[in-house]
């Protein structure tokens, strides 16, 4: 057999390969698709699941009794009611304003909370590795409780607390400064700080897991043996494992730092999706004399905004995988 049709071969097979690669990113995709296809399907349903109770009116005294019964019809005729509204209006409903639709109110608010989610996202993945790999280096050493010992406390200590205490400060010795509301074009900072510290303290711990968990393979061993330093070892022989460990949780951290959100939104005054989500949940059916609306459909495009990040974090986490660790 020739060289040149060894090279064919060798060609042929390298095609074979790509386009199996191919299908098999397109089937990951096609999969994470159709989950949250169904995840999308399930808050629609539970959104506009029947809350309105019954009203009745009993004895001399007409006593106010107020029941709950299951209706299935009605709960059928309120998913079919937005569904053909959806499909005819292209929109989502009203709100409680009359001159305003729910997609005016995303595009209003969602864009406030999506700078908060990217940075505190970015500042979770980057410095929760960084803080992984102090915790890895300094682990039997004399700043260990710099390290693990205090990516552990701070792991016990509730977002909302250090929110209160930040504030707390800021009022009591820099009366002039205040991270609360969002007239100021720089109020995102402090809460993407904010939502970032608990999701930060848990990539610290998924990387120094990994890397006390691979210090102990032979690989390793035998890399200190030739005396390599631990910076190099850690650099060419740890880091892609970890890595790998760490953009398989890319999604959870997505949510971590969304159910921050939430908190950091309410607390902080900051009127962002998360925000505007609390207020759509808690106003009621009742419409006004001025013409507005309930605002479940609103509810449920802020829900699915919020899960279209939490899907494309997992392609990306995908992607991460399929390019980190090809086999």
């Amino acid at each position: 057999m020739t060289r040149t049709r060894i090279s064919n071969i060798f060609r042929i097979v390298a095609i074979f390969e790509k386009e199996d690669v191919f299908v098999g990113v397109v089937k990951e995709f096609g999969k994470i698709l159709a989950i949250y296809l169904c995840v999308f399907l399930c808050v629609i349903l539970f959104v506009l699941f029947p809350r309105e109770p019954s009203i009745d009116f009993s004895g001399k005294a007409m006593t106010v009794e107020y029941s709950y019964h299951f209706n299935l019809k009605e709960y059928a005729t309120n998913v079919g009611v937005f569904l053909k509204d959806v499909y005819e209006n292209k929109s989502l409903g009203g709100t409680k304003f009359a001159s305003l639709s729910a997609e005016d109110e995303i595009a209003k608010f969602f864009p406030r909370s999506l700078k908060i989610i990217l940075i505190g996202f970015i500042l979770s993945v980057v410095f929760g590795i960084i803080k992984g790999i102090l915790d890895y280096r300094w682990t039997n050493t004399k700043k260990s409780f710099l390290g693990s010992g205090a990516t552990w406390f701070f792991s016990g200590v509730p977002d909302f607390f250090i929110i209160i205490c930040l504030s707390y400060f800021l009022l009591l010795y820099v009366p002039d400064f205040s991270i609360m509301g969002t007239e100021a074009w720089w109020k995102f900072i402090a809460p993407s700080i904010l939502v970032s510290i608990a999701p930060m303290l848990y990539v610290a711990r998924i990387t120094s897991v990994s890397l006390l968990t691979q210090d102990r393979e032979p690989y390793i061993q035998v890399a200190f043996a030739k005396g390599f330093t631990k910076n190099k070892v850690l650099l060419n022989h740890m880091m892609r494992s970890c890595l790998i460990t760490v953009s398989s949780h890319l999604q959870s951290i997505m949510v971590f730092v969304l159910s921050n959100l939430l908190v950091v939104e309410y607390l902080l005054g900051y009127q962002g999706a998360a925000y505007r989500l609390f207020s759509a949940i808690g106003y009621t059916n009742f419409i006004p004399p001025g013409g507005g609306a309930d605002e479940r459909g609103l509810i449920i495009g802020i829900c699915i905004s919020f899960l279209i990040l939490v899907m494309v974090a997992h392609m990306i986490s995908q992607v991460l995988k399929m390019r980190l660790d090809p086999k």
